[in-house]
């Protein structure tokens, strides 16, 4: 399961790519976000203006299987990911994801932080569901789409986020595609030669700390 991700990107560059008709609010820039965070993620409004939002990670109930991660290969088989998948899909925006790995001299499994080089914005296919609370403000909360690993990384990160390419872009976020069969195409695994993981700190794994060392590169036998 991808339990963490990070987004580093410049606003510019995730107005650009997602070519965003509305921006409010400005997106929100982690160095590691967890489930139940509060993150950005860019959708349709109800004019079909391609817009970013704030939405909770984590569908509710929290604990349910497809809660933060949903599997490409069974989504649409769930009635209510069938009625989100219709007209609720959304992207987040990431700049990487975070994964563990055992390392030789170390007695916990080691933080991972896994990249696209020379890709700083990644597109990762979502769906959301809204409604109002008992205040009257509307609330969102979204679940990210993911696939089996494919390659030499499966062997300790059995799952990775589905990453979209333009095209896979457009379609996902064009309101007149209702129908799921025309967007799985788009839904296989980056093959894992294509990706760089390397070790940071385990301070990751606490869920309250977003600081700039997450990213960082460490020597995991000496961090």
């Amino acid at each position: 399961m991808i339990e963490r991700f990070s987004l580093t990107a410049e606003k510019s560059m995730i107005e650009q790519m997602f070519q965003l008709e509305r921006l409010e609010p400005s997106p929100v820039s982690r160095f590691k976000a967890a489930p139940t965070q509060t993150v950005s993620i860019v959708m349709n409004d109800r004019f079909d203006r391609r817009t970013m939002q704030n939405a909770r990670w984590g569908l509710f109930p929290f604990w349910a299987k497809d809660s933060v991660n949903a599997d490409y290969q069974t989504i649409a088989s769930k009635p209510y990911m069938e009625r989100m998948l219709r007209r609720q899909r959304c992207i987040l925006p990431c700049s990487g994801f975070y994964g563990q790995k055992q390392f030789g001299q170390e007695k916990a499994p080691r933080a991972m932080h896994t990249v696209v080089p020379n890709q700083p914005l990644l597109a990762v296919p979502g769906v959301f569901d809204c409604w109002r609370n008992a205040e009257g403000k509307e609330v969102r909360a979204f679940t990210m789409i993911t696939a089996a690993t494919a390659g030499a990384m499966s062997v300790w990160q059995p799952r990775i986020p589905v990453m979209l390419d333009e095209e896979g872009i457009e379609d996902w976020l064009n309101p007149s595609i209702t129908e799921f069969s025309a967007l799985r195409k788009h839904l296989e695994a980056m093959d894992s030669h294509l990706m760089r993981s390397y070790p940071v700190t385990n301070a990751v794994h606490n869920d309250t700390y977003d600081a700039p060392d997450c990213i960082l590169e460490v020597r995991p036998d000496f961090a």
